[in-house]
């Protein structure tokens, strides 16, 4: 320990790699300097007792390998990409030999401890509100073990308070917060259920709003709420939807919302019209594919018996909320159609943003196991973009096709097009609560982004900033603010898509290696999970 009166405790939160999410190339544009905070270290560090100081350091946003008079330094990982665990590996060691005692935690450590546990002195997998606090107090009595292992699923009514006051909110885009835990659905390649289970847990309302009252006196008025589905839980919801209506209610400049939330949610009008009430903007859906034999596949069920899927966006288009979309590429059921099919999906919904992403088994998953067994997962290797061997397509296919498709969705005229469609949707609603709020941060930032478009020396960027904001005129001229934004998140899509992507595929689509030139394989070969286990798509028991 330090020869101050407590101990410290120091988190890092590792620099994500590039990704569609990061919006690394809008941020400048925008004023600000990551999308999100690190909920999950700020969440722990609301579980310290008085008894430790406390610190955060976010890669993301700053420096974070510099000196520190913490006596514990904590770690958190994901699984997005071994760029992410090198540099976990990289922060552990750096403050390992300052002689500083390394923790672990995250899904990095959950999924796959193998990968990082020689580089930490304690791991803890699963959640961390009762097994840090328990790691704390073992370290005062100076008898801590080298693993927490969190089996059981956190109460949410336990979840502590997000110190806030620890990082600057004002860095980010909008706040996080996390209202419920789980997923009732059974997706062959998610790792939600894995984590978190298939029932869902939820925190107090009032808890909810005291989270969004720090972030709104800390002066950020968009929230995210990273449920990995919102509507889980519908009496729950529903419940909290009201809340935060009344939460708004009055205020001068009312708290935006954005969450993730199943297709189903079209089917419940009550439901949509109580986020649009509550001031909730957008919503990310986990779409997946137009497919229906890849979403019977991978058990989509939610999605599989939406009988149009694009009916069911337009739906929930028209009570004014942005639809975002998951979208994945390289199901079994995937051949070279699925390209076309994929795009020609996406202008018809008129889903501006869509995260397409190929398909990743992750460790722990349905899905991992399956590939595993029928000997068609990849071991990482440098630019390898799935590990997953298709089957109805070569690899270099798959990836050359998947990156010719990227660069199409985020072509100039077809984003014009996906955009001005989805207004046209949301039939003339008024925009009644997104009141401008006047200040110098605002107004750089519009210069900024005016300048970009209209001064560049490239024609097709002026016309494509004219034709944004001509076709809103026309449209729904309240949206013009909302048209502005998703004009700046354009610049990290486009360039992402036709500068960053093509450094990351390009080891991939250069390797000659007979393990990864995979020729074309019938479908019926390899039985899918649906095949494997229930045709009738019912939900299944948790899988462990």
């Amino acid at each position: 320990m330090t020869d101050s009166k407590k101990p410290k405790v120091l988190f890092v939160q590792p620099k994500l790699p590039p990704s569609f999410w990061g919006m690394e190339f809008a941020m400048p544009f925008a004023g600000y300097k990551y999308p999100n905070p690190p909920l999950g270290l700020l969440t722990l560090a609301g579980a310290i007792s008085p008894d430790y100081e406390v610190e955060i350091r976010d890669e993301n946003v700053g420096d974070v390998l510099h000196d520190t008079d913490a006596d514990i330094v904590g770690i958190s990982g994901t699984l997005l990409h071994e760029f992410h665990i090198s540099r976990v590996r990289e922060i552990a060691n750096y403050f390992r030999k300052a002689g500083k005692l390394i923790c672990i935690g995250g899904p990095v450590a959950t999924l796959t401890p193998h990968s990082v546990r020689d580089y930490c002195d304690v791991i803890f997998e699963g959640e961390g509100e009762y097994t840090w606090p328990q790691f704390l107090a073992d370290y005062l009595r100076r008898e801590h073990k080298d693993i927490y292992v969190q089996t059981d699923k956190v109460d949410m009514a336990h979840a502590p308070l997000p110190r806030v006051d620890l990082v600057n909110a004002m860095d980010y885009s909008s706040a996080q917060i996390q209202t419920t835990r789980g997923c009732p659905f059974t997706c062959e390649f998610c790792d939600i259920i894995v984590m978190y289970g298939r029932k869902v847990r939820a925190k107090p309302v009032e808890r909810v709003l005291e989270e969004v009252r720090l972030w709104a006196d800390a002066g950020q008025l968009f929230v995210f709420f990273s449920d990995d589905n919102f509507v889980g839980n519908r009496v729950y919801a529903k419940a909290l939807l009201k809340a935060l209506t009344e939460f708004n209610a009055g205020r001068k400049h009312p708290v935006q919302f954005f969450t993730q939330a199943s297709i189903d949610t079209a089917k419940d009008p009550a439901l949509m019209e109580l986020m649009s009430e509550a001031n909730f903007v957008g919503v990310f859906i986990g779409i997946e594919s137009p497919r229906k034999s890849s979403l019977t596949e991978t058990l989509k069920v939610q999605n599989v018996h939406t009988s149009d899927l694009i009916e069911a966006i337009h739906t929930i288009q028209s009570y004014g909320l942005f639809v975002s979309g998951g979208m994945i590429i390289g199901f079994d059921n995937d051949d070279k159609d699925i390209f076309e099919e994929q795009f020609r999906f996406l202008q018809q919904a008129g889903i501006p943003f869509a995260q397409l992403s190929l398909l990743e088994a992750m460790p722990k998953t349905p899905l991992w196991t399956r590939m595993k067994e029928s000997g068609r997962l990849l071991e990482y290797r440098e630019g390898l973009c799935t590990n997953i061997k298709p089957i109805a397509m070569t690899y270099e296919e798959l990836i050359a096709g998947y990156n010719r498709l990227i660069k199409r969705v985020y072509d100039y005229d077809n984003y014009v097009e996906r955009y001005l469609t989805s207004l046209k949707r949301m039939n003339g609603y008024q925009f009644a609560q997104d009141r401008p709020r006047i200040s110098l941060h605002g107004f750089v930032a519009f210069c900024k982004i005016l300048f970009y478009f209209l001064f560049s020396s490239r024609p097709e960027r002026r016309k494509f900033f004219i034709d944004m904001m001509s076709g809103t005129w026309r449209i729904n001229a309240r949206a013009w603010r909302w048209t502005f934004r998703y004009t700046c998140n354009f610049i990290h899509f486009h360039r992402f898509a036709n500068e960053n992507l093509m450094v990351v595929m390009a080891p991939a689509v250069e390797s000659e290696s007979a393990e990864y030139r995979t020729a074309a394989l019938s479908v019926e070969d390899y039985p899918s999970q649906a095949e494997a286990s229930d045709a009738s798509l019912k939900p299944k028991a948790a899988f462990g």
